[in-house]
């Protein structure tokens, strides 16, 4: 039996081999933007708004990847940072700095990155690296700061015309699944917090879920597990490129 069609008896798909899955992450080369999902997660800086509007007119919504805990050197924006705002780097990122996001030019440069991603003609925004508070960022951040100012971008960001999804940091979960539209969530099932992220389904709201190819977990009850529970999760390799593999 070939390997797509004994994934596709157990209902986990190869992302492009021929079966629907519900979504894709793509965040670096290469990208495969034909293939058939419901949703599409990818970074604004590489592609144009007449790619982004193309998705839409084949019915998918394109989500667009923003941080809005770090700086990154790799951006066209990186010169914009008050030096002031620029803290440690992100672990295994040494590419990425974490912000002060209690500076108002920090809040300032990221309103003017959800403003291009609904220029982009983008229907939803990622905001990525919200635990700032929660890391050795090298500022005295708490949880109400990072609420008040996550709360704040969101707020901006439907102002826009974007939904918004709640990225990681499942410990505000209850504070945030009010006002985002739905979640976005890594290695829940490899760090065992899966069942913080129920409010969301409670509500009706999707959770999007990748686990990556090196966690060793056992990928058929982990599937069947997100199938019983109505993630939408996805098996990914750490270079979040097209392809690997989806349950549903």
């Amino acid at each position: 039996m070939a390997l797509t069609t004994a994934l596709t008896a157990l209902g986990i798909f190869i992302i492009g081999g021929g079966e629907q899955a519900y979504w894709d992450w793509q965040l670096t080369h290469p990208y495969n933007l034909d293939i058939d999902v419901k949703v599409l997660a990818l970074d604004k800086d590489d592609h144009d708004r007449d790619t982004i509007m193309g998705l839409r007119a084949r019915g998918v919504k394109p989500v667009c990847y923003v941080s809005i805990g770090s700086w990154e050197e790799y951006r066209d924006d990186k010169d914009a940072f008050p030096q002031e705002a620029l803290g440690e780097p992100l672990g295994d990122w040494p590419d990425e700095r974490y912000v002060d996001i209690r500076n108002a030019k920090v809040g300032e440069i990221m309103r003017a990155r959800i403003s291009d991603c609904a220029a982009r003609g983008f229907m939803a925004v990622e905001m990525d690296n919200m635990d700032v508070y929660d890391n050795a960022s090298g500022f005295e951040l708490t949880r109400d700061d990072a609420l008040s100012y996550i709360r704040a971008l969101a707020m901006f960001a439907k102002e826009q015309g974007l939904e918004v999804a709640q990225k990681n940091a499942p410990e505000l979960v209850p504070d945030l699944v009010g006002q985002m539209d739905f979640m976005m969530v890594e290695e829940c099932y490899a760090y065992d917090f899966c069942d913080e992220l129920k409010p969301y389904l409670d509500a009706g709201k999707d959770v999007l879920a990748v686990e990556y190819d090196d966690a060793g977990l056992d990928w058929d009850a982990v599937c069947e597990d997100s199938k019983a529970r109505g993630i939408r999760l996805l098996l990914k390799s750490h270079e979040i490129t097209a392809g690997g593999k989806s349950c549903n």
